[in-house]
């Protein structure tokens, strides 16, 4: 069973060159899943997200890998102890951070840290 986000989805962050298609719960262990794609022309070493719902920010995520343009990336998650991935059916992903193979970085300038 899948608790789906709201049709906001697909949605990028305004900025940062990611592509966010899916930000759901999961009933299945880990009970994050996060699917998107880097659009930027350089490979993105790290994307970091926040999970936002209608409380605010849930959780962080920090991705690591080589994530060049165009590949699509589907990663799960684990949630804070106390989070029930039923409560999440209206969670967005929100992209804060993204540092590049080369070293430099984007930074989300209105981001929840």
């Amino acid at each position: 069973m899948v608790a789906t986000a709201a049709a906001a989805d697909p949605a990028q962050t305004p900025g940062s060159n990611v592509t966010v298609t899916t930000c759901r719960a999961q009933l299945d262990k880990p009970p994050l899943r996060i699917a998107y794609e880097n659009v930027a022309p350089l490979t993105a070493a790290e994307v970091d997200f926040a999970v936002v719902g209608s409380v605010g920010v849930i959780t962080t995520v920090r991705d690591i890998g080589k994530f060049v343009k165009g590949t699509p990336i589907s990663h799960v998650f684990s949630l804070p102890e106390d989070t029930s991935p039923l409560g999440l059916s209206s969670a967005r992903c929100i992209v804060t951070k993204v540092v590049y193979a080369d070293g430099t970085a984007w930074l989300n300038p209105g981001s929840i840290r």
